[in-house]
């Protein structure tokens, strides 16, 4: 791993760790946050890595079309969209798509078992943030994120 790959994940992990306490707490991400986990990641762009800026640009489309969704229809929240974006622009595509396919996988027993018991509800929403922290930490543990 190079010092631009350092850089850029351990912001997205900070970004991600961060984020999910404020998620649970509040629903809400600071923008703030946002800000410096995309100062961060852009960065260790700066800095030599191992991801080329062809597979970087093709990793922020995902977050860039659900941030386009979630302003036109609010599905999904502007802090989770922008959490991919940055995500794709820091690990690539190949490496966001498992990081997501993990995330989403945590989140949709969860989600099934309290639609299931009636906690939740249509309208609801559920924090993503969390089950991205559990994607990031089995995507490190399985050396997807190198």
């Amino acid at each position: 791993m190079l010092i631009g790959d350092w850089i850029g994940l351990i912001t997205l992990c900070a970004l991600v760790g961060i984020g999910a306490g404020c998620d649970i707490c509040t629903k809400k991400i600071p923008v703030l946050l946002l800000i410096l986990g995309a100062a961060g990641v852009c960065i260790g762009a700066l800095f030599p890595s191992s991801i080329v800026v062809r597979e970087r640009l093709i990793g922020m489309i995902p977050g860039g079309l659900l941030f386009m969704v979630g302003i036109l229809w609010h599905p999904i929240g502007t802090g989770d969209s922008v959490l991919i974006l940055l995500a794709g622009f820091g690990l690539g595509f190949r490496t966001l798509c498992f990081f997501l396919m993990v995330s989403l996988l945590c989140l949709f027993p969860i989600a099934l078992v309290l639609v299931v018991v009636r906690k939740i509800g249509r309208k609801d929403t559920i924090p993503f943030y969390p089950f991205a922290a559990v994607g990031m930490i089995i995507s490190l543990l399985l050396g997807v994120i190198p």
